[in-house]
């Protein structure tokens, strides 16, 4: 039987992150923040979609994996928030805003509790201009300020702000909205990745997870393509994708199972940090060739993304 891809591209996105947060980081606690009976609601929301749906690699977890490559937070790569009133139309704010979906994650995942907070309110505002209305609310806000020293309530509280947006437009039919959404969700992704890579010689464990985003690329695109005939906007950012999908389109994978790990700091003190990486069996299929092409096509492509 011919598998089914998803309905909504972005579950592919979120599962890895919704994975992470079952586990405690080892940070101290504090009345008022997320406790586990509440993380393991959110859990337990995407585990008939896990029963449902096939686990493929993501950039969520691309962004995971830069604990393994031993790489730190760089905010000169992010999309500046002064940005947001740049973006005037429903393409451009929809694609900003998955830009800023995966920014803030990335801040979150660092600890870093100014900018966090500053994306949040971003999202807020552009998924308001969008019509996803409620899923970034003062409730969720507030828990965000209320939590800021703990990186394992503000990872939570970046997906659960995800995950709202996701099953909005799940409720109300918006599948435009949700490729749109994960496109520029993953072209970030894929910008923060090699930049962060620096270079081939130096990319090591990463570059066997740049490679297996082919599978993230290809149900995209699967889907994307359903509805390019009836939407002009999904039509340019398949047409704007073609670049990548050819790079990846040449790229053989190995095997290979996906494995998830915390990781402790080294300095005490330090909360524990989520791994989630593929198989060791998985050969890195990337290429010196290969990777700086995707890195030009990707650099390129987010330039055009952020200033349409």
């Amino acid at each position: 039987m011919k598998r089914k891809f998803l309905p909504y591209a972005m579950l592919s996105l979120l599962i890895p992150l919704f994975l992470a947060t079952g586990c405690k980081s080892g940070g101290q606690r504090a009345p008022g923040t997320i406790d586990d009976a509440e993380t393991g609601e959110i859990v337990e929301r995407i585990e008939t979609i896990k029963q449902v749906y096939h686990l493929c690699p993501s950039p969520a977890e691309m962004l995971s994996m830069i604990d393994v490559a031993d790489l730190s937070f760089d905010g000169e790569l992010l999309n500046p928030a002064e940005n947001a009133d740049k973006y005037l139309d429903t393409k451009s704010r929809t694609l900003a805003l998955g830009v800023y979906i995966t920014d803030m994650a990335y801040a979150a995942l660092f600890g870093r509790h100014e900018e966090t907070l500053d994306y949040l309110g971003v999202m807020r505002s552009i998924s308001e201009q969008v019509r996803v209305t409620g899923a970034i609310n003062d409730e969720l806000i507030q828990k965000a300020k209320d939590n800021v020293e703990y990186l394992d309530s503000l990872f939570n509280i970046s997906n659960e702000a995800f995950i709202n947006m996701l099953f909005f437009c799940e409720r109300n039919n918006r599948p435009n909205t949700i490729i749109l959404l994960s496109a520029g969700a993953f072209i970030e992704s894929l910008y923060l990745a090699v930049n962060l890579a620096d270079d081939y010689d130096n990319a090591g464990y990463l570059l066997q997870h740049l490679a297996e985003q082919k599978y993230s690329i290809d149900n995209l695109m699967v889907f994307a393509g359903s509805l390019r005939e009836e939407d002009e906007n999904i039509a340019s950012v398949i047409d704007d994708m073609k670049p990548i999908k050819e790079i990846y389109d040449g790229i053989e994978l190995g095997g290979g199972a996906i494995t998830i790990r915390t990781q402790d700091e080294a300095n005490g003190g330090k909360p524990k940090k989520l791994v989630i990486g593929g198989g060791e069996s998985s050969p890195t299929a990337l290429s010196r060739e290969d990777f700086n092409k995707l890195k030009e096509e990707t650099n390129r492509l987010r330039t055009k993304l952020i200033h349409p």
